[in-house]
Parts: C-alpha cells; structure tokens; sequence
C-alpha cells in the first residue's frame, strides 16, 4: 500500500505521553495522554496504565473531565490520587485500583497541584493559590457542580474586566496573564475527612514539595530573599519544614534549587541546581546534582566533573506538557538516574553514590538517537521512559537498564562532533502504549546529521529530504532557527520540519553557539554576543549543508524561527538578501521595549545581553546594536510576522514595531495576528489555531518561491 504526505491537519491528530510514574511495587505505570480535542477546540488529558512486563494492552483510568494528571500512587499502592478539574474545578481526587469510582476529596477554591503522599498513607500534601499573607479559600461542602462553575464565571469576569493595581517588578506571565495577588503554598490534606491544614504562608511562593522517609519533615524550595524580584534564581533555595507544622528553615544557600528529593535512608537530600557557577554564566548555567547533608552543613557536587547538563531543553511542536523529577533514587540509595542532554540526544544516566559521594562514573544507561523526555524507576535497573524519535513523537517502553553504561567524555568545541548514528540502548524494550499507529500510514522522512566548522567551532545540523525527492533534482530549502537561545533541535520529530518536507521542500536546522547539549561553554558563548558567532553559525551551517548535499538549490532559500529563532530570523533578514522569504515567529525586535514589556525582560535582558539597567548612553546603544530593529533600513526580504496577541513572553509590540517600521520603509511585509493565543502558540495552541499557523508560513514561502 502506497504511503500518504504527511497534513497539516495532522497536526490535530497526535496522542501524546507524559508523566510516567511507577507504582510502589514497580508492576504497573500509569502516565498521562493528550489528545486534541478538534470539536472544542481544545486538548484532553486523560491518565492511563499498564502493566510493565506488556502482558495486556494499556487501558484508560480516566474519562471525566478534560484534564487529569499529577498522578501520585499510595504507599500501598491500592490508591491513586491525582488532579482533576471534572468538577469544582482542579481538585484532588481518590481512585481505589481494586474497583470502584474516583472520589473528589479537596474543596480548594483555588485548586491544588503537586500531590505528595505521606509515608504512612494517611496525608496528602499539595500546592494551593493563596491570597499574599493570607489563608486558603474552600468552597462551601454543599457547594453544588452548578453554584461552583457560576461562582467561577463571576470571579473570572470581575479579575479581567476590573482594574488592577500592581507593586512588583513580574506581575504578569505568559500563558497566565495578569498575575493575581496569591502565591502557591504548602498544605496538609487528611485523606480520611479531607480538612486541609495550611503549612506555609506570605508573599513568597513554595515549589516542589518532598517528604522524608520518617515523614517528618518536608522539603521546598522558595525565594525568600529582600533581592528576591531582581534575582529570582540566585535565591531560590531548599527548606525544610515540620510536617506538622511549624517555621521553615534554609537548608543551604550554596545551591540555587530546581528540585529537590530525600534519599530512601533518610540521610541526605539530591538537589538539582546550580553553584558558584551562576555568577558567570546566568542563565546558560547548565544543571548539576548535589548532596546536601539533613543539616546542610555538607553540600557535595556529584558532577564536578561531568561535562554535560542534567536536563533535557530538546525542543518539538509535539510535546505534551508534563514531566517528572529532575533526579530519582534507585530503592537501595546506591544511585541516582536523571535526564542528560548530549549532542542533540537525551538520555538517561547513571550516578552512583556512597558515603555522600560519587562512587564512580556517570555513565548513559539508555540513549540512542532519541529523546528521553521522562521516566520512572524504582529499583534503578527496571525503567519505563516516555521518549520520541525524529518520526514518532511519542512512546511508552519498559527498559531494563544495566548498572554499567557508557561513559561520557568532555569535548572542547573545537573538536569533532561524532556524526556516526547511535543505536537505542538497551536493544531491548517492551512498547507498553499503541499510540500514533496511524503514522505507518504516512511517509516520513528520517533526517540526516552532519557537522561543520565555524570560526572554529564544531557545530552540529540536520537535513530533511523532500518527501519523493528525486536523484538530480534540486529542492527549494527552508532553513529553521530554533528558540531559546538555550535550548537545541535534535533526535525528535517536529510535525512543521516534516510537513514541510511532504510540501516539496528541504529543511535545515542547526545548533549554533548558545544551544545546549554540547558543554557549557558552548551554551554560554551567545552571552553578551547576539549576532555575532550565532548568526555566523546559521548562515555557515547553512553553507556547509549546501555544499554537502546536492538536492539543495542555494538559490531558493527562506527562513523562519520563533522566539529567539524569531529574533535571528528579523537579525538576519536586516544582514542578508540570500533569502527569497522569511517567516519570524513570536519574535524580538526591539530589546529597549521588550525590557519592559516582557514578563522576563528585565532579568532575561541583563543575564542575556549583560545590561542590568539602561540609563547610560553605553547601556542604551549596546541595547539599540544588538536589535534588529536597528537596521530595518536594510530589510529587503519578503517578511511575514506571526505572533500571538497574547504573547507576554515576547509581547505582541515586538512584531508591530517591525511591522510599521518596514511598511514604512515601502517593505513587503505582512503582520499575522493570533487572537487567543500565547508564546506557546505552535506547540499548545489552540487546534485550530496550530493549523492556521501553519497554513500562513507555508502560503508566505509557497507564494514568494522563485520557479
């Protein structure tokens, strides 16, 4: 049977894993698994399981309600609890895996997420909005389905069509809007009665609670600091609380905290985070693990030594949101396992542990060319991992894993990157979901690596084939540009890439200066440089492909990128006539303006750029060359805007100024506005909004290509 292209509209059609946690037996996962929902225009969530040796197919736990997730088993594994918002908003619910219904156990008028159980199975901790200095919000216990949805509407009309008043720097975020005066807090819920005790309390948020074994004390993390607005990740500590209540007290303030978890025995805490080494690279600092003694006075760095991050920044338009924990335990304490970006991949790792320190090599457990975006384990050895491949987003496996595994070696960024493929390890697997059967049916095109040599540097790109491309037959390209800057394109599928492939169109992408999961130093060399050896890197990478593969016609090349992609779209396009169209996406043009109007400009701005405040002259022309902006003049591109109108991330202005600025200019330029939609339009946007987006880049390049 002849394959099928690949749509636009199958864009709508993915299911999408995520959230994989084992029960306390290590028998069975459940995982959570969205869906478009293309009536609504919306998504679904739903929770599955599966039992982990693949003996009968996964089934659905869930069917209420539009999302369900945060999974946490009970200690005895004969109770699932977890978020729901199928009534009175997102609430904590009980499911008994013996038989019978979910129970709604919270009456938070606010919701609750990040459900923690306690040891002995009688308590469940969580997260709660909650009024600044104030006292979490209940919904009356009679309270009906119908008075809670209308109170709900009430509230939501009086917050958005009310007047605000604001005294802090980050009042707004995208993806939220608005910011209303509460902050997440810490509470006690007894399974039994559901009566909910409030643990910590004021204007500081908390995050990422972890029990101790004893289940005597909680660990957090929260910013608590005077400085805390203007550095919002140099402060954000481990605390410990009393479970049953009491004052929080810093564990440590050598590590700047991401997660947290409590060893089986007890005796330490893993912290995933950043050292000293934020003071020189900001926010291209790469993550690290720590042990940090109960006491916090012995705080170990168990990867002084290993050269890669402990985090996974692989992009993709099909994604699902959800993850789990930066680091997880093995049950006898001996080692940890975390998520390691290399090279475009992203594996699991191994870090073993004795006597609080690194007991001998972190080695990759399980990789390949793929993307581990989330796993489990209980004993360290049996995993189930939720990982994609440049043609299928998204799978579920059950992987026995060995205690050795390969050893990752520093690379100076002068030195040859490896383009050999890698094959997934372990071999084995067992495939626990059937999701995405229907890509059998569609040609997709598998992507070839290759690597190049800027300003000496090594750097690393792919290229897709036309689908059906034929020998001596030269292809139009679109080259991407990837967001971030810190982040990298690698061994996942992106549905624009292949669509655009089935279009009749070859597609590069790279990793230039300032991507991760190549070292440090190359994720920290856009700092203070954008473009400069950023911009060289596309444009180089974009050579060295032409020169290497014969089906590309470097007389018919566009551009498009989002976000930081956007930003060297409008760059390059006031820098270069080489391309015949351009599409920039939820893009920066201005970066005096977008200081102010971001909902991360004034940190993003100074870590990034290295201008905390610009009341020099120097600061305000450091500012003004390194946006694009400035050279409007130059532009000569074809140039289609797209952008979000609810974007705080890279504001809705950014695009408008360069929109007038270049039809001022007599430039051809055209502005598509996304009402309904945020930063996040291409990967979480609304159904049909996803689609429109695509059907405007692609109409933008189709119309402007040359014959």
């Amino acid at each position: 049977m002849d394959k099928r292209r690949l749509t636009a509209e199958d864009v709508q059609r993915f299911e999408l894993a995520a959230s994989p946690v084992l029960s306390p037996d290590g028998t069975r996962v459940v995982y959570q698994r969205t869906v478009a929902d293309v009536e609504e225009n919306g998504y679904q969530t739903h929770l599955w399981m599966a039992p982990v040796d693949g003996s009968v197919p996964a089934r659905p736990l869930t069917s209420a309600g539009k999302r369900n997730a945060g999974a946490a088993w009970s200690p005895d594994g004969r109770t699932l609890a977890f978020v729901s918002n199928r009534s009175h908003g997102s609430q904590a619910w009980l499911l008994p895996l013996d038989g019978g219904e979910a129970t709604r156990l919270t009456r938070l008028r606010r919701g609750i997420s990040s459900l923690v159980w306690a040891p002995d199975g009688e308590t469940l901790y969580g997260l709660v909005p909650t009024p600044y200095d104030g006292d979490i919000e209940l919904f009356d216990a009679e309270l009906s389905e119908k008075e809670a949805s209308k109170q709900f509407e009430k509230e939501d009309k009086e917050w958005s069509e009310g007047a605000k008043r604001f005294d802090r720097l980050h009042y707004k975020m995208n993806g939220i809007g608005l910011r209303p005066p509460r902050a997440p807090q810490l509470v006690a819920v007894d399974v039994s009665t559901g009566e909910v005790r409030q643990l910590t309390r004021g204007d500081m948020g908390v995050s990422s609670p972890a029990i101790s074994p004893d289940g005597r004390t909680l660990a957090l993390i929260s910013n608590r600091h005077p400085n805390r607005e203007t550095e919002q990740q140099e402060h954000q500590h481990v605390y410990l609380l009393p479970a049953a209540g009491g004052e929080l007290t810093l564990l440590t303030d050598q590590v700047s905290a991401q997660d947290v978890a409590w060893s089986p025995d007890g005796q330490h805490l893993a912290v995933v985070g950043v050292g000293d080494e934020l003071s020189q690279y900001r926010s291209a600092t790469q993550s690290k693990l720590f042990l940090v003694s109960p006491d916090g006075t012995t705080v170990v760095d168990l990867t002084e030594s290993f050269p890669d991050s402990l985090s996974n920044a692989c992009g993709s338009d099909i994604h699902a949101a959800g993850d789990g924990p930066a680091a997880i335990w093995a049950r006898d304490g001996r080692s940890l396992l975390a998520i390691s970006g290399r090279e475009g991949r992203s594996e699991v790792v191994r870090i073993p542990v004795a006597g609080g320190k690194l007991a001998g090599a972190i080695t990759a457990v399980m990789g390949g060319d793929r993307n581990v975006f989330a796993f489990d384990t209980i004993d360290g050895r049996q995993l189930v991992a939720i990982y994609g491949t440049p043609t299928d987003p998204s799978r579920v496996a059950a992987v026995r894993v060995n205690t050795e595994g390969r050893p990752r070696v520093a690379r100076l960024v002068t030195e040859p990157i490896p383009e050999a493929p890698v094959a997934a390890f372990p071999a084995h697997e067992v495939r626990l979901d059937q999701d995405n059967a229907w890509l059998a049916e569609v040609e997709l095109v598998d992507p070839e690596a290759f690597t190049y040599t800027s300003d000496d540097w090594s750097v690393e790109g792919w290229v897709i084939r036309p689908v059906g491309a034929e020998a001596d037959h030269k292809y139009p390209v679109v080259l991407e540009i990837h967001g971030g800057p810190h982040t990298n394109y690698g061994y996942m599928m992106f549905h624009e890439m292949q669509w655009l492939a089935a279009q009749g169109y070859a597609v590069v992408y790279t990793n230039p200066r300032g991507s991760t999961s190549y070292g440090q130093d190359f994720a920290n060399a856009v700092r203070l440089h954008y473009g400069e050896g950023d911009a060289a890197d596309v444009l180089n990478g974009l050579d060295a492909a032409l020169a290497r593969f014969d089906f590309l016609d470097g007389d018919r090349v566009a551009v498009t990128g989002g976000s930081y992609g956007g930003f060297m779209t409008n760059w390059l396009v006031g820098h270069t006539k080489r391309f015949f169209a351009a599409v920039s996406q939820r893009s920066i043009s201005n970066w005096l303006s977008f200081y102010g109007a971001s909902d991360i400009g004034p940190t993003f701005v100074e870590h990034q750029l290295g201008v905390a405040l610009f009341d020099t002259p120097e600061d305000r022309e450091t500012l003004w060359r390194m946006s694009p902006l400035a050279y409007v003049a130059d532009v000569t591109t074809p140039l289609l805007l797209i952008h979000s109108e609810e974007d705080l991330r890279c504001p809705m202005e950014q695009a408008e100024q360069f929109y007038t600025a270049i039809k001022r200019h007599g430039g051809d330029v055209e502005l598509f506005r996304v009402p309904q939609a945020n930063h996040e339009l291409s990967r979480s946007g609304k159904p049909k909004l996803r689609l429109a987006r695509l059907t405007a880049l692609c109409d933008w390049i189709e119309s402007h290509r040359p014959q």
